[in-house]
């Protein structure tokens, strides 16, 4: 299954990260990485990409760089998955409550210690992401 990973930046080099709407199926209520979609059987990825960021964090016209593709194995589940990145300016974002009930911008050290404190607040998804060094390598 094709995934597609947005990872967002302010422009002090904080991560975003997002907390799931408690009426999710997956993980309700847990810390997760900035955005994340499957992609559609004759979507683009950069599409996916743009439409997840619209989707979850109303955030479109935002310049992404494709980073790379990689099959990874998350719970039990393959997914080959494209992750991309983008610094936006905006001081807030404006999430959709339907999707995302929170969200705020952590630094390496804090993103580390709510790993090491909180381990089962986060999803499978940041906890990859967070021990391949994608987020801040």
């Amino acid at each position: 299954m094709k995934s597609v990973f947005v990872l967002i930046y302010n422009k002090q080099g904080k991560f975003f990260l997002q907390r799931r709407a408690d009426n999710k199926i997956l993980a309700p209520g847990m810390w997760d990485i900035s955005a994340a979609t499957h992609v559609g059987a004759d979507e683009a990825l950069e599409a996916a990409a743009e439409r997840v960021l619209l989707k979850e964090l109303n955030l479109a016209s935002t310049t992404l760089h494709y980073q790379r593709s990689q099959q990874v194995n998350i719970d039990d589940a393959t997914l080959w998955c494209s992750i991309y990145t983008a610094t936006i300016e905006t001081k807030a974002l404006k999430p959709n409550p339907d999707e995302v009930q929170d969200g705020l911008y952590v630094d390496a050290e804090e993103l580390q210690a709510l790993y090491e404190h909180f381990p089962d607040m986060l999803t499978p998804v940041l906890v990859w992401a967070i021990k391949a060094k994608n987020i801040f390598p």
